[in-house]
């Protein structure tokens, strides 16, 4: 066969016009020929004549002598290499191919071994293996031959000159060859001098004829390739014109593959401009392609596909569901012309899966997302590696993936999804559009699982990759008001979470953006308006700027008038509005002007089906319109209805109490401004829910943030409102009830269901049965609120059982008085409470009802100020010499709470309590120097909370007397056991404990530290004190946690680091890491007394500067019964000398106890005043028994 019959339509048509050359001139001498089956040695004899096996070339060469067998050689190589290329067209086996590439490779250096050979047998050898070397390259995909090819092009081109009679083929193969190495490696260069050669041949070949055909054919693609590449729509028509014109001209044998281009080219038109014409047209010149596509062709799965593309692309303009069944039909065929081993298989999985996931959106067969899901994972496991394929088909998994989530709730698919789509953008960097919606969707999906799971990272990442997608989408892109609009929504959702301000500012700020992108009449604005205006009102609610609250109601009004066609998008809007009109009402205003907020809400409660998710947040509105006005009309009547909605709130909302908390936050704000009494109650059912909430929120952080903001705020202003209403014992009880929350996550970051699970076997089912029913409630509420009745039932039969549980008997309720009262056994009790209305004291006996104190010279603006001042006289100390001036600074501020606080209280405490006596502090209590000092009055203590020191007093006396005097008899004392529990596990305390007094004293975990300290504690506590001392390496994570566990008296000399912003991460610096307050926490420890001797405060403000939050008191709420410690960092000679004479008056009495703490202390801190700044002497506070 001859070389010409390579195939047309790559338009390698090279050696077609050189049947016949010059003479050769030169002699080939010794070459071995080597085929698979014969070798052949010395000359070959024989001659080539046949014109049907190849080109032809000379018969003979006579050199002087006659010698014509070297001609023969040459001859026998061309032919050789002629039939191989046959065969191989034939079989197809590679073997024959790599022959023909070696002789032709051979008679090329015979032919140039000769100065005198022919440029047209040079030429025409350059071009065949040039174009041989294409066809490999094909077929084995090594770039090594393609370059080699076209070095061979460009010698054959230089043999060519203008002029020359095959010039024109071999710029066409030349370019041919370029498009090749275009397509494979992308250079820009190579399209540009292919399509420059192909314009070259076009103008020297005639006007008829197969060569012409077929660089026009290339010419044509040529040009439709360049466009791929630059996006330049005058190549993509030109391309078009030309493949018209080629199908008209072109023999009935490529057509087919004439039709499939031109449709192939209408189709990309039609992407770009939209014109369903060029649609038409490309599906119609699919079907004559492929009717015209003789069986078996290698273009067949390619014309299948096209066809089953552009009817998918009709689909999806028209939406008729005609041209989907045919198009999966279509694309099902081109898979099975595909068969398992074909190298293009995973395309057409990935076409028919994108297809099978259309109809799914229409029809929604989950058969069909199935299959698609299958197909997917089938095409990446077929994927060559780093095939740029592998990002598309990763999204494409993943988008299916996720709406199987959404069919089925399973949040596995919505994981994996995740996982999909992160792997997609990591290969996917270089293309910026399709990362713009890759970054997208993984924001969503991101969303999607926050409102499943509420993991704030998830929420934090739907920022993150929202905020990416802005900066790649510029603003015309058809995703940017999406994104924009989505960003507002997630940050006004991570306001309600953390509070930050700029959230909040910022997502304002985004939609005013998408308004300013948005025409007038476009409907998306109703969305954003709406969003605009409750992101408005929060943050009126947080600065009260009137413009905000104007702003809001003129938007939500906007988007009210916008939203006619849903229900359920009115009756939000209706809400809103409510609460904007709502919150604009004044104190003097009428009780008519209210008429609105019920217009409002009576529309969205009418708009509301029985189980609609809004039902709970419309009756929580209407608790709130009706009570207020009440307030103003004092009907009896609508207090009423005030009531019950209030109570048909709290029944829809038990699985997600936010609007309940919402209206009865306002409820008792409405209640204070006009003094009415149910104010109280109020409060009390905002701390009850606070609770609830927090029990139902499962990640730490957000649970910290919604205390933090609520909890402190909340346990004042509740206080003062009970004391306005002459209720003491239920300002105690409110007062603790909200503080106790604050303390538990603060320090902890735990729930009372840790405490519960600590209990054992039964306290983790209760407690896993309470979540599993919360989870329930909470999706019950959001889709069925009447399916959440049983579910409510069930609830209250669990907490039932809690509260049975010791210790558990005001579980999710306000402590009793009585019970609170038991902490001040030993001794009165001080609180004092700040609000908005008042400053007051409590003072809480052993006995009878709490004594109010008020304190009418102080309010809340002055105590912040004082706090201030406070940190700015004491945040240096420790590490510069106090100077007069600051040490008279301090005095005067200490004096000025001396007079506005203490000493109203302590002219109470005086008829009462002896001189000498113990009182405890909660939180705190300051004192002065320029009268005598409460120290010479009474031993003071603190307390973090009430009830965490009446579980010290109730843990101390559950164990054995601890009090171990000076003498030898200490044998007769239980010996500790050491826990074998580990770290990882260190939920149940150590059930064996020593009944000595054992002092154990942690050192520094630098061995090259200076541990002095420790030998010094040693020297001043009795010797038959058993004494313990853990230094250098020893100090472990490990060790100490045991220690923590086993032993009474800890005395801690190891660096200390705490953060009064997050107490929970204050932590005691071991050789192996950090051990947090958290961690001990966990541990539970039994430790009688601690002395904590230095300690570094790392982060400090106005708002977390409080004694009640310091480190000794933290440690007092985990487990510690009595803790010493200092408030800020003190010089060490300092805490040398305070420690030197707290051990020498703690065994002053002959026994070292902790409930001698206290009072040493106190004697401690008399016994160097005189020669110790007053801002150092202060720092160092007793907490606990």
């Amino acid at each position: 066969m001859a070389f010409t019959s390579l195939h047309m339509t790559l338009g390698l048509l090279g050696g077609a016009s050189d049947r016949k050359v010059a003479p050769l001139r030169a002699a080939i001498k010794g070459w071995y020929l080597t085929d698979s089956k014969l070798v052949r040695r010395g000359p070959v004899c024989t001659r080539v004549t046949s014109a049907n096996s190849g080109p032809s070339w000379p018969s003979r060469w006579e050199d002087d002598h006659g010698n014509c067998v070297l001609m023969t050689e040459f001859h026998a190589l061309v032919h050789l290499a002629d039939e191989l290329y046959a065969r191989f067209e034939q079989k197809g086996r590679p073997s024959d191919l790599s022959l023909v590439v070696v002789h032709y490779r051979s008679a090329l250096a015979l032919a140039s071994s000769d100065p005198t050979l022919s440029n047209d047998v040079r030429s025409k050898l350059l071009s065949n293996l040039a174009n041989i070397l294409s066809v490999r390259f094909q077929r084995c995909g090594d770039v090594a031959d393609l370059t080699q090819s076209i070095e061979c092009h460009v010698a054959a081109l230089e043999l060519r000159p203008p002029g020359h009679p095959a010039r024109a083929s071999t710029l066409a193969s030349y370019a041919t060859a370029l498009l090749l190495r275009y397509g494979q490696l992308g250079v820009e260069e190579d399209i540009e001098f292919a399509i420059e050669h192909l314009q070259a041949a076009l103008e020297i070949l005639p006007p008829t004829g197969p060569s012409r055909l077929m660089s026009l054919i290339n010419y044509a693609s040529a040009l439709f390739s360049r466009f791929q590449y630059t996006e330049d729509i005058s190549d993509l028509d030109m391309a078009i014109s030309h493949y018209h014109g080629i199908l008209n001209t072109c023999p009935l044998e490529n057509k087919a593959t004439a039709c499939y281009n031109l449709a192939n080219a209408l189709l990309s038109r039609f992407k770009i401009c939209h014109e369903a014409v060029d649609l038409d047209s490309s599906i119609e010149y699919s079907y004559v392609a492929l009717h015209a596509m003789k069986e078996g062709h290698p273009d067949h799965p390619w014309i299948i596909t096209g066809l089953a593309t552009g009817l998918i692309r009709r689909f999806q303009l028209r939406g008729g569901a005609a041209d989907l069944g045919p198009a999966i039909t279509n694309f099902q065929l081109a898979l099975d012309l595909r068969p398992p081993g074909n190298p293009t298989r995973f395309s057409a999985l990935s076409d028919i899966a994108d297809a099978l996931v259309m109809r799914y959106n229409h029809s929604e067969e989950l058969v069909d997302l199935q299959l698609a899901i299958d197909h997917y994972r089938e095409a990446l496991r077929l994927l060559p590696p780093k095939h740029k394929s592998e990002p598309i088909l990763l999204d494409n998994l993943g988008n299916a993936l996720f709406l199987r989530q959404i069919r089925l709730g399973d949040l596995k698919d919505l994981d994996e999804a995740i996982e999909k789509h992160r792997l997609a953008l990591d290969l996917c960097a270089g293309d910026s559009i399709r990362v713009v919606l890759m970054l997208e969707a993984l924001a969503n999906y991101h969303d999607v699982r926050f409102k499943r799971k509420e993991n704030p990272a998830d929420l934090h990442s739907a920022i993150h990759y929202f905020n990416e997608a802005l900066l790649l989408a510029p603003a015309d892109h058809p995703h940017y008001v999406p994104i924009l609009n989505s960003i507002a929504l997630c940050l006004g959702t991570r306001f309600q979470a953390y509070g930050e301000l700029a959230d909040l500012n910022r997502a304002i700020s985004c939609c005013r953006e998408v308004l300013e992108l948005l025409s007038l009449g476009h409907q998306g604005r109703a969305l954003t308006l709406h969003t605009l205006a409750e992101a408005l009102l929060q943050r009126f609610e947080e600065t009260g700027n009137e413009f905000d609250i104007q702003q809001a109601y003129l938007h939500c009004c906007t988007s009210l008038s916008m939203r006619i066609s849903s229900v359920a998008e009115r009756a939000s809007s209706e809400i809103l509005c409510a609460r904007i009109i709502r919150a604009r009402f004044l104190p003097w205003n009428d009780a008519k002007d209210l008429e609105p907020v019920f217009q409002h809400l009576r529309s969205a409660k009418d708009s509301c089906t029985a189980d609609d998710p809004l039902l709970p947040e419309v009756y929580a509105e209407l608790s709130t319109a009706y009570f207020l006005r009440y307030i103003l009309t004092r009907r009896p009547s609508e207090l009423k209805q005030a009531l019950g909605h209030h109570q048909s709130s709290l029944a829809l909302a038990e699985g997600a109490s936010s609007p309940a908390f919402r209206a009865s936050m306002q409820w008792a704000r409405d209640a204070e401004m006009y003094s009415h009494s149910s104010m109280v109650d109020a409060y009390r059912t905002a701390v009850r829910l606070l609770d609830r909430l927090v029990l139902e929120t499962r990640w730490p952080d957000i649970r910290q943030s919604l205390v933090e903001r609520n909890a402190a705020r909340l346990a004042g202003d509740a206080a003062s409102g009970a004391l306005m209403f002459q209720q003491p014992a239920e300002a105690i009880g409110i007062l603790e009830y909200a503080r106790g929350l604050l303390w538990a996550q603060l320090v902890r970051v735990m729930t009372a269901l840790d405490d519960l699970r600590a209990m054992g076997e039964p306290g983790v089912g209760l407690a896993s049965e309470l979540e599993r029913l919360n989870a329930e409630l909470g999706a019950s509420t959001s889709t069925a609120p009447k399916k959440s009745r049983p579910l409510l039932k069930a609830k209250d039969a669990v907490i039932d059982q809690i509260r049975r549980k010791q210790g558990f008997k005001d579980f999710l309720a306000q402590p009793e008085f009585s019970q609170l009262q038991k902490a001040a056994s030993e001794g009165p009790i001080i609180i004092t409470t700040t609000g908005q209305r008042s400053c007051d004291a409590l003072i809480v006996w052993r006995a009878g009802p709490p004594v109010h104190v008020p304190l009418p010279d102080i309010s809340l603006a002055d105590i912040s100020l004082m706090a201030s001042k406070f940190e700015d006289l004491t945040k240096t100390t420790g590490q510069v010499p106090c100077s007069k001036t600051r040490e008279y600074q301090l005095a005067e501020l200490l004096s000025d709470l001396w007079n506005q606080v203490v000493h109203p209280i302590v002219q109470q405490l005086i008829p009462h309590t002896p001189r000498g006596s113990r009182l405890w502090w909660c939180p705190t209590g300051p004192h002065r120097t320029s009268e005598p000092p409460l120290s010479h009055i009474y031993v003071c203590s603190y307390t973090s909370t009430l009830s965490a020191l009446a579980q010290n007093r109730t843990s101390a006396t559950q164990l054995p007397v601890r009090r171990t005097p000076l003498t030898s008899s200490i044998s007769g004392f239980l010996k500790s056991k050491k826990s074998k529990q580990s770290l990882l596990h260190p939920d149940t305390p150590s059930s064996s404990r020593s009944a000595l007094a054992t002092v154990v004293a942690i050192g520094h975990p630098d061995s090259e530290g200076t541990n002095d300290q420790l030998d010094f504690v040693r020297n001043c506590i009795p010797p038959t004190v058993p004494f313990k001392a853990i230094e250098g390496e020893e100090v472990s994570r490990v060790t100490v946690s045991n220690s923590l566990k086993e032993s009474s008296w800890v005395h801690f000399a190891c660096p200390v680091v705490h953060d009064s912003s997050q107490p929970f991460r204050s932590a005691f610096e071991m050789w192996d890491g950090s051990l947090t307050v958290y961690d001990i926490a966990r541990i539970r420890p039994s430790v009688d007394f601690a002395f904590v001797s230095t300690c570094r405060i790392v982060k400090r403000d106005s708002d977390s500067v409080h004694e009640s939050m310091s480190l000794p008191a933290c440690l007092q709420y985990t487990g510690f019964r009595s803790v010493i410690g200092p408030l800020w960092t003190v010089d060490a000679e300092v805490t040398r000398r305070v420690v030197s004479c707290f051990y020498e008056k703690a065994r002053s009495a002959g026994t070292i106890h902790q409930l001698d703490a206290a009072t040493a202390l106190n004697e401690a801190l008399k016994a160097i005043e005189e020669t110790v700044p007053l801002s150092q002497r202060i720092a160092f506070v007793h907490v606990g028994v």
